[in-house]
């Protein structure tokens, strides 16, 4: 039923069926037609309303083999009832609209109070969607207390290398007959034609494909992680989504402009030293003058080569190898830092900025090891560490200014708040030293970090005095310990050390010979997951690889490598989504506490906190 149909008797009747509700399986339906089950859905499409299907308390539950899509919807379940919730109004019969809107507003709030599931396939956006429809009726801490489920994140769990699963993915999964998936006819009265019937009946197959995944879940043993983890987060991106993140418009106009010249001078400096006018940002181009005409790499030992064609590479660690042979390299190796910054980080922001503000999109099955993703911006992506840029004097004589340009300053608190960020110290490096119990790791987390931690690990690896340790000595250190956590291999260790691919061997070789008890970890792991087929963090997260016992050498190393990465980094992933849902329930319980997680940057969570709050909260 369309609520806008019903009298004042049945608006009541409805009412006390949601309060017997066992569960409410609902989709969003747009503009365009389209609804959150169509994978083809297009994302800047306004909401138009929401269709609801309140499951009853039945003797005869729908059978998960139901798989009849050509019958009408109410045949699925006498009990149940199927009803639409205009969400979007018009100017038009103010008073009359202002008492639907009211009541609709009465069934959702009722809905989100329930503690009855909500199931959807991405809650996160209807979440988002009610709140920003609904901001001046609820507080984000209300959403907090709701109950959702949704099928596209337990899918997730179940096989992570599928990040993006869709409804008719899952439905062809676990029925026989294909889907049908019509768009709703706008022209005609919602719930009154054949397409929203149909709409019913794959919101009741929605449900029937939620309680599968969840036994699957159960016997998998991941439904703990579901329930503690991923369906809590659910709630705090929705929140995170519709917080706005205040952006100094003057402060990016003026970095850009920065940026842009700097961008210009570098751009004549290069055609000046290489005697000739070329695409800066074009490799075959940057590779004909480097190699073709200036031949630098005659003067340079083995330099790497691209994988497929062989050619001589233009990478960051060539360019680093080649910049005392000639200028060009180095003004390269700038105009590519300056580049990045202003197209990425300033220019970016721009496009993703509505009124001043951005508020970035989050993905919580975009990775296979659970780490969170953003986009619209990737705030993810913006450098915490300042860029000092030389900006050159148009007078004579005059010295070159030095600016320093710190991308997170671009962003501004709102008046009388504060932003606050709060991080995990070294934290892959720790999970690492914990999971493999490596006396001389642990040793280097059990005195206070007085002193560099991966200086530390140098002396410790190389045997030298801590007074004697280098940058190169520090960094080949760092570079070994992450290439054994991210799961790289020789070839990526030497790339981003600019030495042989021998060499790379050489010090992983050295290094798990030093730290025997990461070398028996990373052997373990491998032979766990050869016997079981998958690897676990310690939260419980798993992941299948199936060509850890391959026949391909290359594949069954990159899965031995993938092994390793999972269990360390999934492990990091798993803490820190434990420390965002416990935050968050704890400023949702304090009566006082108003603080709002704007971003979690992989170990790092940043806040917005009023000034009068920061000592609580911290």
């Amino acid at each position: 039923c369309d609520i806008r149909s019903l009298g004042c008797e049945e608006k009541r009747q409805l009412l006390a069926t949601i309060e017997q509700a066992v569960a409410f399986v609902t989709t969003m339906i747009f503009q365009d037609g389209s609804s959150q089950l169509n994978s083809e859905q297009v994302l800047t499409s306004s909401v138009k309303g929401v269709v609801v299907l309140v499951k009853n308390r039945t003797d005869h539950p729908c059978p998960s083999s139901y798989s009849s899509t050509d019958c009408a919807w109410d045949a699925a379940n006498e009990n149940d009832k199927l009803i639409y919730l205009k969400i979007e109004w018009s100017p038009l019969w103010q008073q009359e609209q202002q008492a639907h809107k009211k009541f609709t507003w009465q069934v959702l709030f009722q809905m989100l109070q329930s503690k009855v599931p909500i199931i959807c396939f991405n809650a996160k956006d209807f979440l988002r969607s009610l709140l920003q429809v609904y901001g001046n009726e609820i507080s984000w801490k209300q959403v907090a207390d709701s109950v959702v489920l949704d099928p596209r994140i337990a899918a997730w769990l179940i096989n992570p290398s599928d990040t993006v699963p869709s409804f008719e993915c899952l439905i062809q999964k676990y029925f026989e007959k294909p889907l049908s998936m019509e768009t709703v006819n706008r022209d005609t009265g919602p719930l009154r034609n054949a397409s929203y019937q149909n709409l019913g009946v794959n919101l009741e197959k929605l449900y029937n494909v939620m309680m599968d995944l969840a036994r699957d879940l159960q016997v998998r043993g991941l439904w703990k992680l579901f329930c503690t983890l991923e369906l809590p987060l659910i709630k705090i991106l929705a929140v995170m989504e519709t917080h706005k993140i205040h952006v100094n418009k003057q402060e990016l106009k003026k970095t850009s402009e920065i940026l842009g010249l700097r961008l210009k001078e570098l751009e004549q400096e290069a055609h000046e030293v290489a005697g000739e006018r070329f695409l800066l940002t074009s490799s075959s181009q940057l590779r004909e003058v480097l190699f073709e005409k200036l031949k630098l790499h005659a003067l340079c030992e083995k330099l790497h080569r691209t994988e497929i064609q062989q050619l001589v590479s233009t990478s960051e660690v060539v360019l680093s190898k080649l910049q005392d042979l000639h200028p060009l390299p180095k003004i390269i190796l700038e105009y590519r830092q300056v580049h990045k910054m202003k197209s990425t980080y300033v220019d970016g922001l721009r496009t993703c900025m509505r009124k001043g503000f951005i508020s970035s999109t989050w993905n919580q099955t975009g990775t296979v090891t659970g780490r969170l993703s953003a986009k619209h911006p990737n705030i993810q992506g913006i450098s915490k560490h300042p860029v000092r840029i030389t900006k050159k004097q148009c007078i004579k004589g005059k010295e070159e200014e030095i600016v320093t340009i710190s991308p997170r300053t671009l962003f501004i608190s709102k008046k009388g708040y504060t932003f606050l960020a709060a991080d995990f110290s070294h934290i892959e490096l720790r999970i690492l030293a914990d999971l493999s119990s490596e006396p001389e790791l642990l040793k280097l987390f059990q005195v206070p970090e007085t002193t560099d931690i991966f200086s530390t690990l140098a002396s410790q690896w190389k045997g030298i005095p801590s007074e004697q340790v280098k940058h190169a000595d520090r960094e080949q250190a760092k570079r070994v310990v992450y290439s054994v956590v991210y799961g790289a291999g020789k070839e990526r260790l030497a790339d981003c050390l600019g030495i042989t691919p021998l060499q790379a061997s050489q010090f992983i070789e050295s290094f798990m010979q030093k730290y025997k008890k990461v070398h028996e970890f990373t052997k373990k792991t491998i032979e766990q997951c050869r016997n079981k087929g998958y690897v676990v963090s310690i939260m419980g997260r798993k992941r299948p690889l199936a060509n850890i016992s391959a026949q391909d050498y290359k594949l069954r190393t990159q899965a031995e490598r993938q092994a390793v990465n999972f269990v360390v980094q999934g492990s990091a992933a798993d803490l820190c989504k434990m420390a965002m849902v416990e935050i968050f329930a704890s400023v949702v319980s304090s009566p006082t506490l108003t603080a709002r997680l704007i971003a979690q940057i992989h170990d790092e969570l940043l806040f917005e906190v009023e000034d009068s709050q920061i000592q609580e909260f911290s």
